[in-house]
């Protein structure tokens, strides 16, 4: 897809963020994607007709905008400015992925009671055309991030911002959702079939490598109470089916959930079938976290028949030959050996870690191999880096020494009882982490004082001013 913008320049973005590509000025860019606005007017007392008017007055052009209100049935279309291409589609919970009438190439979902500026759907369209598989969060207005200096100044208005969290506490467990906008082929791989819930969705289409960010100049003024709606046991109930990692789960050990937290591969080339049958017995008895097992075997090999009839009745383990076929709906992906013989819910610690430390992948060593231990890697992540193209995307990072590997001792973590010398290990593992990460800080800071040196001495008018101040 080719784009026409005036030649984009580098900014660096302040607080220690590298170096990244600006997005050009608001009105200075060819739009070439359809977009298709959904405004939900399910909820009670919503008038979609100021909403409407404001979208009538955007500056994305008309031709590429198609808008639907979609509601129950008492929704109409009231009489006042509105955009040409307006339609009303009825239906329980169907506002999510509507069928459009044209061929969009973005959709972008706002609550009926929502105000927006002018520039809001150029806005959220221009990073939608420069970095792929985004998945665009507007900001309400006068937050909590504001009071505190958090945001970008004006100086920061042209870099999308990564975002890793809810917008506001308790946004999953919300029926209302600040608007967002997503590309329509990854919202629809992301649902089909699946419940379209609002905060059911927003996971899978993180599941599916869309890459959350927020945009300074996208702000909407939200006139419908975040945080509230759907908050019942049974709402929460149901986003914990599909959220595996939702707080619902800690309140309720020991319950089956529809989508495991993590998807364990057991090896069991080069041990025998009795190794591997206490290996998962040990996995099973201290699991806690609801986890899918897979055995990988050698077709029509004699430890294939002996697995598969050692645990036929037991649903959650699968015996089969080569990789399994990623489920993009499980977070993590554990890979580990078959004469593993764990002391600990290893799923859990695993995930905990990475949870922790934000990495996408996590490795134990063990003794003996340091690369033959347990590997756990985000699903998301595998997804995202499909997605992205290049490290030059505007996109500037929240976590600025994320690490790509995190490292454990697996021996004293996975492979040993809980006592006081694995934790005086953990604990050294842990200064070691630590200082790694204030070794990339300092990195950082080393790279802005060059910088800073090059102005003064590599510039006209850094020169000049050495020269005035001596």
């Amino acid at each position: 897809m080719s784009v026409s913008t005036p030649e984009a320049r580098n900014t660096v973005v302040p607080s220690g963020r590298e170096t990244v590509r600006s997005l050009p000025e608001l009105g200075t860019w060819e739009p070439e994607l359809g977009v298709h606005v959904v405004v939900r007017a399910e909820h009670a007392g919503a008038d979609p007709a100021p909403l409407l008017a404001d979208l009538a007055a955007q500056t994305y052009p008309a031709a590429l905008t198609e808008v639907t209100v979609a509601g129950g049935t008492g929704v109409h279309i009231p009489d006042g400015a509105r955009p040409e291409r307006t339609r009303v589609e009825t239906g329980d919970g169907g506002a999510l992925l509507p069928d459009a009438s044209a061929d969009p190439s973005v959709v972008l979902w706002l609550e009926a009671g929502d105000r927006v500026p002018q520039t809001f759907v150029e806005a959220h369209l221009r990073g939608h055309h420069h970095v792929r598989g985004l998945l665009l969060c507007s900001t309400p207005e006068a937050t909590e991030q504001d009071e505190e200096g958090e945001q970008g100044t004006e100086g920061d208005r042209r870099v999308l911002y990564e975002r890793t969290g809810p917008l506001w506490p308790g946004a999953l467990r919300s029926g209302a959702s600040a608007p967002r906008s997503v590309l329509e082929g990854c919202a629809a791989s992301a649902g089909g079939e699946l419940p379209a819930q609002e905060e059911i969705l927003h996971h899978l289409l993180l599941q599916h490598g869309a890459l959350p960010a927020t945009d300074p100049e996208v702000r909407h003024e939200p006139r419908t109470r975040h945080g509230e709606a759907g908050a019942g046991p049974l709402s929460r109930a149901r986003v914990a089916q599909w959220v595996p990692t939702s707080p619902e789960r800690a309140e309720r050990p020991g319950t089956h959930w529809r989508v495991p937290l993590a998807h364990v591969v057991v090896d069991t080339a080069g041990t025998d079938s009795a190794t591997v049958v206490d290996t998962v017995d040990r996995l099973l008895e201290r699991d806690t976290s609801g986890t899918r097992i897979t055995l990988r075997t050698e077709a029509g090999s004699p430890m294939e028949s002996e697995l598969r009839a050692h645990f036929r009745a037991d649903p959650r383990i699968r015996v089969g030959e080569g990789e399994p076929v990623p489920d993009p709906l499980v977070p993590f992906v554990l890979s580990m050996p078959g004469d593993l013989r764990p002391e600990t819910d290893v799923a859990r610690v695993m995930v905990e870690e990475a949870q922790r430390s934000g990495a996408d992948v996590v490795r134990a060593t063990v003794p003996g191999s340091d690369l033959g231990g347990p590997r756990l890697e985000r699903t998301a992540a595998r997804a995202r880096a499909a997605h992205r193209c290049s490290g030059a995307d505007p996109v500037a990072s929240d976590l600025l020494h994320r690490p790509a590997v995190r490292w454990i001792d697996g021996q004293a973590r996975l492979l040993t009882p809980s006592n006081r010398r694995a934790e005086r290990r953990a604990r050294k593992w842990e200064r070691l982490h630590e200082h790694e990460t204030e070794a990339a800080r300092m990195r950082v800071w080393e790279r802005r004082l060059r910088r800073r040196l090059d102005l003064l001495t590599r510039t006209r008018v850094g020169r000049f001013w050495c020269r005035v101040l001596g």
